[in-house]
C-alpha cells in the first residue's frame, strides 16, 4: 500500500496514476518464458512516447511529436541540449553522424559535438531522411516546437542531455518553462516533467524551478541510502526495465518516491511491467502499445481526450 506521500507523487507527476489488476512478479521482466498476461484494463500507467514516437517516425522531430501525440501517450519525452550559440534544441546524440545527413551539409564534421554547430548551422541538416525518405526535410527542433506540437492533453517530459556538454542549460530550461507563456501553462496543468542522469544537473535544476516534477534516471533501483537522497530533489526515479522486480517497485514507493521504466517496446514487456505496479512507462511505440492497454489513438485535432483511468 502506498504511503499519502507517494500517493501525492504520482498525482503529480501526471494525470492521475493507477495500475492495471494483475499479481506482481518478483522475478526480473527479461525472463518471459511461459508467462501468463494478467487482464488488461483501461486503466494503468502513465504512457510516455519515447523520443515523441521514435519507432514510427524521426526521433526528436516535430513528426514524431505529432505522432506521439496522435498516439493518445499521456506524456511525449525529448531530449534538449544547448547550440554553440545557446538556443535549447532538441537532439538525443552527441554527434550528428546517426540521424542526420550532416557529411554532405558540413563534409568533415560529422563526429564533432553537436553542441558545437549553431542554431543556424543545425537548421541546415536534414534530420527525418535517415529514417525514411517521407520524412525528408525534417528539421532539429526548438524546444519550444515541443509544446507546439503538444499544446493540448499531452505532456512533455524534457531530458537534460549531456549536460556537461551545454554548459548553464538547467538556467535556460528552467527560464523557459517558468516564463514562456505556453510552457508554463503545461506546467500548471501538471503537464512537465525534467529528467536526467546527471544528479548534479537536476539538484541544480531543482533549486531554479522547484515547482516543476523532477525525475533521476538510473540504470537500476539503488539501495535505501541512495533512494532516501533522490528523494530529497526528485519525486520519481526512471530505470531500465530488463532486470526490475516487484520487490524493487515496492522499495522505490517506500522511499516515497514513483517508478518510471524505460524503454519498453513489446507488448509483452509492457504488460510484465505492469504487473510489477510501475507508474509511467516509456516506450519507441506509443500508438502501438496505447492499442494493447485498451485506450484508442486520438483522431487527428483532438484534444478532448481522458487521461489513464479515464
Amino acid at each position: 500500500m502506498l504511503s499519502r506521500t507517494a500517493r501525492s507523487i504520482r498525482s503529480a507527476m501526471a494525470v492521475g496514476f493507477s495500475r492495471l489488476a494483475g499479481p506482481a512478479q518478483a522475478r526480473p521482466i527479461g525472463a518471459r518464458g511461459g508467462r501468463r498476461a494478467a487482464k488488461r484494463s483501461v486503466n494503468g500507467p502513465v504512457l510516455v512516447g519515447h523520443r515523441g514516437a521514435g519507432g514510427t517516425a524521426p526521433e526528436n522531430t516535430v513528426a514524431a511529436f505529432i505522432e506521439g501525440r496522435s498516439s493518445g501517450a499521456d506524456f511525449i519525452e525529448v531530449d534538449v541540449q544547448l547550440s554553440a550559440d545557446g538556443v535549447p534544441f532538441l537532439f538525443h546524440d552527441d554527434t550528428p553522424a546517426r540521424t542526420t545527413d550532416v557529411e554532405n551539409i558540413f563534409p568533415g564534421r560529422a563526429s564533432d559535438p553537436i553542441t558545437t554547430f549553431t542554431w543556424a548551422e543545425l537548421q541546415q541538416l536534414d534530420a527525418g531522411s535517415s529514417f525514411d525518405e517521407r520524412f525528408k526535410g525534417e528539421r532539429i527542433p526548438h524546444l519550444d516546437d515541443a509544446v507546439g506540437a503538444e499544446a493540448g492533453a499531452t505532456g512533455v517530459y524534457i531530458e537534460i542531455k549531456t549536460p556537461r556538454n551545454s554548459p548553464g542549460i538547467e538556467d535556460v530550461v528552467a527560464d523557459r518553462l517558468l516564463n514562456h507563456p505556453a510552457w508554463r501553462a503545461l506546467v500548471s496543468d501538471g503537464k512537465v516533467q525534467v529528467i536526467g542522469f546527471d544528479a548534479a544537473s537536476n539538484r541544480a535544476f531543482s533549486a531554479l524551478a522547484p515547482e516543476v516534477p523532477l525525475q533521476q534516471l538510473i540504470g537500476a533501483v539503488p539501495g535505501a541510502g541512495v533512494l532516501a537522497d533522490l528523494a530529497t530533489y526528485a519525486r520519481s526515479i526512471g530505470t531500465n526495465y530488463r532486470r526490475l522486480t516487484a520487490r524493487d517497485v515496492a522499495r522505490v514507493h517506500g522511499a516515497g518516491l514513483a517508478v518510471s521504466v524505460y524503454t519498453v517496446n513489446s507488448p509483452e514487456d509492457v504488460q510484465a511491467v505492469v504487473d510489477l505496479g510501475v507508474d509511467a512507462v516509456t516506450t519507441d511505440f506509443p500508438v502501438q502499445n496505447r492499442r494493447y492497454l485498451g485506450r484508442p489513438p486520438v483522431p487527428p485535432g483532438d484534444d478532448a481526450r481522458p487521461g489513464p483511468g479515464g
